[in-house]
């Protein structure tokens, strides 16, 4: 028997993906698609944006907000330190940009949120210099450098409950505290997104040293949740290709319903609807 939670899809480009809410409204996060396996896929497939969640404002997760935001009226959660960036770089509606804290809980009518409080994986040691500019780099857009600044200072985390008790965590790539893994625990997510990229001793997400699968799904049980998805996969493909990461997420998979019986592990096809509740389904 199915019981109803969401319906999401990833795009597989940083934490971009796109959930359906019991209620009908959709929700985006992370909204970057420059680099997404699209298979021919264009964002004009993205079905609406009632809600952003911005994780932090690298440019690999928000260079495209910009257009839902504008297309749909969305209201934009993000970290306090970098909306007003965020906003200026948008052009965004002041009303429709909610600054957010760690701590905070948020009531709407469609789900609450809970903040928590992130940490981005280390940036190789780098410092503010006016000269860089990674997004023009990356994928040629200029003026971002002020986002992607905040973007390595601040990050948020978000425990999203809808009105079923249906319960979505993301979570990011560093673990340098261990409040995440508490309020996991507490709360029981239904399904924890996962920053994939984790590099070994703390090393810089583009390079270091990837820990190997069974350390990831060491890492994932301790959060406790039903099942766990993936997320910023974009890294890994570039940097082994796609059949030794396909194999890799296997071996991940394999380990974590080793070390956590009745837990799944989900490895989305890119742009392919899910539903997610007491168990998961693909849609054709």
């Amino acid at each position: 028997m199915f019981a109803e939670g969401i319906r999401i899809r990833s795009f597989h480009a940083g934490c971009a993906h796109e959930v359906k809410l019991p209620e009908g409204k959709t929700l985006l996060i992370d909204p970057f698609f420059r680099d997404s396996l699209s298979g021919g896929h264009t964002i004009e497939e993205v079905e609406g944006a009632d809600y952003i969640l911005v994780t932090h404002t690298h440019f690999d997760h928000e260079l495209d907000l910009g257009y839902f935001a504008k297309k749909f009226h969305s209201l934009v959660f993000v970290g306090a330190l970098s909306a007003f960036a965020l906003l200026k770089y948008h052009g965004l509606a002041y009303d429709n940009v909610i600054p957010v804290y760690p701590g905070q809980t948020y009531a709407m009518k469609d789900f609450s949120l809970q903040i928590v409080g992130a940490k981005h994986n280390p940036s190789g040691g780098k410092t503010y210099s006016p000269e860089t500019d990674i997004a023009k780099d990356a994928v040629g857009t200029e003026g971002h450098q002020e986002c992607d600044t905040f973007g390595s200072m601040e990050s948020v985390d978000y425990l999203l409950t809808t009105p079923s008790g249906f319960r979505m965590m993301t979570a990011s790539g560093r673990t340098v505290w261990d409040e995440p893994f508490e309020i996991s625990r507490e709360k029981c997510p239904d399904l924890l997104l996962r920053q994939a990229g984790v590099r070994r001793d703390g090393g810089s997400l583009f390079s270091g040293e990837q820990v190997t699968a069974r350390e990831l799904a060491e890492l994932l049980v301790r959060y406790r949740a039903k099942i766990y998805m993936p997320f910023h996969m974009d890294v890994i493909y570039k940097r082994w290709g796609k059949e030794k990461t396909e194999e890799y997420f296997k071996e991940v998979g394999r380990f974590v319903r080793e070390l956590s019986a009745g837990s799944e592990f989900l490895f989305p096809e890119p742009w392919k609807w899910y539903r997610l509740g007491t168990a998961v389904e693909e849609e054709e």
